[in-house]
């Protein structure tokens, strides 16, 4: 009997870190920007345009009419204008609010003003813990030799996907890649088994990968009784960190730890 076979292509859902931001609700934001590194990270990923808003507003005190912050843009480029005021508004960055005389106006969000200026010009609270009194790390790992320790075990998750009997992860793993939907449930006492979905996840480069999985497991942390924010902030500050200095090992090794659950 001939049959034809229809393959349908499932098409992954990968947020960008804004898409991601503006799914928070405004709470979560709010807290968010109480540390100046999670501002300058979301700050360093705005659109131009959008950047030079921020900057232009930064040491404002009053809001600005929106007929006024219209006015810095070209009416050729009312596109990405319209654009960069979308994001602005949908990371709360601004904030609206009505002037004397019934018109709107527009003003930099106030926590994220704030700790923006301390990233930006200094002040504040260090962002780590000094840590040299300590002295040398005794346990000290150059650069090539994390990249491979990340690779390995980058590579332990990608083989436990097609089954190799040889890859083992921790159940907590496990459950998240099938939350993800990356796997599925088999039979009972059975490991669980890659979907169509996990096929193209594995046609993904490496950074994009390790991204959508990051985003899975943010987008289960406060299901698992974690505060979303603390790991937001912690990401974001160690993104400033560099990699192979003694006083961030400890940092990586902790956040591999915890996101990779091994």
């Amino acid at each position: 009997m001939d049959s034809v076979m229809k393959l349908q292509r499932v098409q992954l859902k990968c947020k960008n870190l804004h898409e991601f931001l503006r799914g928070l609700s405004p709470g979560i934001l709010d807290r968010l920007y109480n540390h100046p590194a999670t501002c300058l990270a979301v700050f360093r990923e705005l659109p131009g345009l959008a950047k030079n808003y921020v900057m232009r507003m930064l040491f404002l005190e009053q809001a600005l009419p929106k007929a006024a912050v219209a006015s810095w843009v070209k009416k050729d480029y009312v596109k990405e204008q319209d654009e960069s005021s979308d994001v602005l508004l949908g990371l709360r960055l601004w904030h609206t609010q009505l002037l004397p005389g019934g018109l709107q106006g527009i003003i930099l969000n106030p926590i994220f003003k704030e700790n923006l200026h301390i990233a930006l010009l200094g002040g504040g609270k260090a962002w780590s813990d000094d840590t040299s009194q300590l002295g040398p790390d005794k346990h000290a790992r150059d650069v090539p030799s994390l990249d491979k320790y990340a690779e390995e075990r980058w590579e332990v998750i990608l083989h436990f996907m097609v089954g190799s009997p040889s890859a083992a992860v921790s159940q907590d793993l496990a459950q998240l890649l099938i939350e993800a939907g990356l796997m599925k449930s088999s039979e009972p006492g059975e490991p669980p088994c890659i979907t169509s979905s996990g096929f193209q996840f594995l046609l993904l480069d490496t950074s994009s990968q390790l991204w959508y999985f990051m985003l899975q497991y943010l987008q289960s942390a406060e299901t698992r009784g974690m505060d979303l924010v603390e790991i937001l902030s912690f990401l974001f500050q160690l993104s400033f960190s560099t990699l192979g200095k003694s006083s961030h090992w400890m940092i990586s090794l902790a956040i591999f730890s915890t996101v990779i659950l091994i």
